[in-house]
């Protein structure tokens, strides 16, 4: 690898026990960012102000748009990768050549092509940290594979992702493990009788509410009843009619179950503290998805951090991480599993108590502060090999 900045060789030493640092590397980060309401969004912004404010990283923001999108202004934002300019690309790599590392947020809505023609032209140090590990076989592994060739590090968000990365040999790059960081926090359990059923997430097919209201419609003889509450409005990959022909079904649905009394549905991305208040009022997280190929879920990993007891679908990134005893995974197709789940933690005080217990110990680690400070870490070790690379060759 070239490094455009042999010349100037330096030597950093960042203090992560009090965030000061001595030189501090510049990161660019190609992300889906604000004003877009995406998941990854709203991660590539807690993580980038916490890289600038806790340990005084500066990271200039490559925002990556979708289609329809309007342009972001103001910093960290210096500019935008448009899907419908690919001379973006270009002008985004002469942007990141002027950092000391790019670190590339990658998810379903980032648009692989147009992100690795922007790395083809770098000449610093790169890491890609995947949202998810698709399957094997699926369209998106060979671009993705062709994307991380680039990659100094590849991070992902559980041990079920690094497995799947590593058996598909889809990167010969150092591979680290950071999880989803979650800007929630442990809750206390609220006074018995719980009965408050919670779930939030995009609206759109895949979803997989529907699983929970099956359940649902089995636990009618439990007094006083349990109710379910479904937040979110629809996903961004979908149309506008896919998404409200989804909610319609999940009414339909309801009604034909007998529990439409007892299902509601908001249609709102709410705040974070609007979002704790929503948690706080509820006793069990439902995380569900008709996709039984999830490595790892950023709305399993904030449910945990809020130390509720969580029932989800049983994905290889659920089974991993509550494996811990911090909830229990169902099959996809088992409403009586997970009916006999909700009712063991809605009515069985020890068992509750102890999964609570596990999801709050667990809570720390999933914190933006931790998950920051790991990225800090990572970002220096990876710009102090190359700076060890040009010292010793000058």
């Amino acid at each position: 690898m070239s490094d455009a900045r042999s010349d100037r060789p330096r030597q950093r030493v960042i203090d992560l026990t009090n965030g000061q640092a001595e030189a501090r590397p510049r990161v660019g980060m190609i992300t889906r960012f604000p004003p877009s309401t995406t998941g990854s969004a709203s991660a590539a912004r807690a993580l980038a102000t916490r890289l600038r404010r806790r340990y005084g990283i500066p990271v200039d923001v490559i925002r990556l748009m979708s289609l329809g999108e309007d342009a972001a202004q103001g910093r960290p934002v210096v500019m935008d990768l448009n899907p419908r300019w690919h001379m973006s690309a270009r002008f985004a790599a002469k942007r990141l050549n002027r950092c000391d590392l790019a670190l590339v947020y990658l998810d379903r809505h980032v648009p692989i092509d147009l992100t690795r023609a922007c790395l083809a032209d770098l000449d610093v140090p790169v890491i890609v940290a995947l949202d998810d590990v698709p399957p094997e076989g699926t369209p998106e592994t060979e671009a993705l594979a062709a994307l991380l060739e680039r990659a100094n590090t590849v991070v992902v968000t559980s041990e079920t992702a690094r497995r799947r990365l590593e058996a598909q040999g889809l990167s010969g790059a150092r591979v680290e493990v950071i999880p989803h960081g979650s800007p929630l926090r442990p809750c206390q359990p609220r006074p018995g009788p719980r009965r408050r059923i919670l779930t939030w997430g995009y609206l759109a097919p895949g979803m997989g509410a529907e699983r929970v209201l099956r359940a649902l419609s089995l636990l009618g003889d439990i007094e006083p009843p349990i109710s379910y509450r479904l937040i979110g409005v629809s996903d961004p990959a979908w149309t506008r009619r896919q998404a409200v022909a989804y909610r319609d079904a999940l009414t339909e649905e309801a009604k034909r179950l007998e529990v439409d009394d007892r299902f509601e549905m908001v249609p709102l991305i709410h705040a974070r503290e609007a979002l704790q208040a929503e948690v706080e009022r509820s006793d069990l997280l439902a995380v569900v998805y008709d996709s039984r190929d999830r490595a790892s879920s950023r709305i399993l990993a904030e449910a945990v951090s809020t130390g509720r007891p969580v029932v989800a679908t049983a994905f290889p990134g659920a089974i991993e991480m509550l494996a811990t005893g911090a909830g229990m995974t169902c099959d996809h197709d088992d409403a009586v599993a997970m009916a006999d789940a909700i009712r063991g933690y809605l009515t069985d005080e020890s068992r509750y108590a102890y999964a609570a217990g596990v999801a709050s110990a667990i809570s720390s680690s999933l914190t933006w502060d931790e998950v920051a400070r790991r990225f800090a870490l990572l970002i220096t070790a990876v710009e102090d090999v190359v700076v060890e690379r040009v010292n010793s060759s000058s």
